[in-house]
């Protein structure tokens, strides 16, 4: 384990890279003590031996770059004892799977979360869409949790917080300077400790994480929380809760993974053509990654050529003027065509992971118009 330069003095960035496989075997640790909880019914272990495995195969696709970066040449050992974690914790799993009756692994499967990080060109309607997600799984029974990348805030207005901060306190945040703007998750925070500590809850049982207030033009309390919210996005797995993350507008947090979290990525694009310019950036950036395209706010215009939607949401009066004033409009207006059209999406999108769920290798994720017929 090597973390300093060549003139001998530490390197925050190797330290702030170990600190990260650090959090990743944390992370698996939490869960695979809940596979093991002999007190918890047989449903709830496989359903933690199912999240062990998808977490430790999102961990193992992280890594992939990691091994081509030359800056990290110094943590060749520490990646490969890394990746033998990961792969123990692969078997063990399968292992504890092939051994479980098919009824309750059936069962456990369907009672899983979806993870899903939500893109687009900013005023395509993104957190409207994704707060409205959040808060219609909420109404179904679900854990969610929604988190707020977007430094715009329009997440909470949508969610039906408003302004309520909804940040990381400054006592789970530390100094470190290999981190993304000098600021990371406190030691001995675990995510999932974050989310049940600090998370506020919102209309259905929504619980909320933000990058806070807006205090200044440069953002930096809302700067000090990017890699922490990152940090929880990445480590929290928790058996059955669905992620919603709104991602910043744009592509540049694309390009640098914010939504490598996620199982899915939603492209929400609107009718115009500057939207469809950054969803087309978009797509090959996120495309690691199983992609659909949500049209929102079309009155009759026609697809984008090469986007075409598995779903068209409605531009609508009552949803816009929701919106104009800060309210959610599920609360608003929850008949209007565009909370029907984001139902009906939810619907697909849940469709969506239990397919991809019951997939093998050989069988790849639904299309857009797979998931649309």
């Amino acid at each position: 384990m090597a973390t300093e330069t060549n003139n001998g003095t530490p390197d925050p960035r190797l330290e702030a890279a170990l600190g990260t496989l650090w959090r990743q075997t944390e992370a698996l640790d939490h869960l695979r003590s809940l596979a093991q909880d002999t007190a918890a019914q047989p449903v709830a272990q496989t359903q933690a031996w199912i999240a062990v495995k998808a977490q430790a195969e999102r961990y193992v696709h992280d890594l992939e770059p990691w091994r081509r970066a030359k800056r990290l040449d110094a943590l060749a050992g520490d990646l490969a004892d890394q990746e033998r974690l990961l792969s123990d914790r692969l078997k063990e799993a399968a292992a504890a799977l092939d051994t479980t009756p098919p009824a309750i692994r059936q069962e456990a499967e369907g009672r899983q979360g979806i993870r899903i990080a939500i893109v687009g060109k900013g005023g395509a309607g993104k957190s409207m869409i994704s707060a409205t997600i959040a808060r219609l799984l909420g109404r179904r029974g679900r854990p969610v949790l929604a988190v707020d990348l977007d430094t715009s805030h329009g997440m909470g207005y949508s969610l039906g917080v408003g302004t309520t901060d909804a940040a990381l306190p400054p006592h789970a945040l530390e100094e470190h300077g290999g981190s993304a703007y000098g600021w990371q998750l406190t030691g001995g925070l675990p995510a999932h400790l974050a989310v049940e500590r600090h998370a506020i809850t919102a209309p259905d049982g929504v619980r909320f994480l933000s990058l806070g207030k807006i205090e200044d033009l440069e953002k930096q309390s809302a700067r000090r929380s990017v890699a922490a919210v990152r940090q929880v996005l990445a480590g929290f797995a928790e058996p059955g809760w669905d992620m919603i993350g709104d991602m910043e507008a744009g592509p540049t947090t694309a390009f640098e993974r914010y939504h490598s979290f996620a199982d899915l990525v939603v492209v929400v694009v609107g009718p115009a053509w500057r939207s469809a310019l950054t969803a087309r950036r978009l797509l090959p950036i996120v495309a690691g990654i199983p992609t659909l395209v949500v049209a929102n706010r079309f009155r009759d215009e026609p697809d984008h050529e090469g986007l075409e939607p598995i779903l068209r949401v409605p531009y609508d009066v009552d949803t816009a003027r929701a919106e104009h004033r800060g309210l959610a409009p599920i609360d608003e207006c929850p008949g209007s065509p565009a909370m029907v059209a984001v139902e009906q999406l939810v619907g697909l999108l849940v469709d969506h992971a239990n397919a991809a769920r019951s997939s093998s290798p050989t069988n790849p994720s639904p299309t857009n118009q797979e998931v649309a017929s």
